[in-house]
């Protein structure tokens, strides 16, 4: 993948990625100057401690509310880390599918819903989870 790609932000949105690839989309990020945030999420089963974990990774303000509503806001929010456009990896997502699928669906929604308004504004805004998703199309090297 090149960095021009990362920077084009109508291309942006929410993708499966091999924890493999990881590196090599990471220093495409930092070449193309973009924002690199990691959230491991692999030790937490309840909703909440995924939420509260997403927080703390990705260093959202302390008005954070660890639920879904919370989450959508800070990721739209253009003063949580400015920067011209973000890449943000999620791993160990696969724990939240087996233990609680439907919070598990309204995850991936919030994910969707914030690349979305990212999209919409012209901000790149890559959103990388680490396994197969229905819906999520997988992240092709370009």
């Amino acid at each position: 993948m090149s960095e021009n790609l990362l920077e084009n932000a109508s291309a942006s949105g929410v993708f499966h990625l091999a924890t493999t690839q990881q590196a090599t989309i990471e220093m495409a990020a930092h070449q193309a100057d973009l924002c690199v945030l990691t959230a491991d999420i692999a030790k937490h089963t309840s909703t909440q401690d995924v939420l509260l974990q997403l927080g703390s990774a990705l260093n959202f303000p302390s008005w954070y509310g660890n639920n879904f509503d919370a989450l959508y806001d800070c990721l739209t929010d253009p003063d949580w880390h400015p920067a011209k456009g973000h890449v943000l990896f999620i791993n160990g997502i696969t724990r939240l599918r087996a233990s609680q699928p439907a919070d598990f669906a309204t995850l991936i929604e919030v994910l969707q819903a914030a690349a979305e308004d990212r999209r919409n504004a012209h901000t790149p805004f890559w959103i990388l989870i680490d396994a197969p998703a229905r819906g999520i199309p997988m992240l092709a090297e370009a």
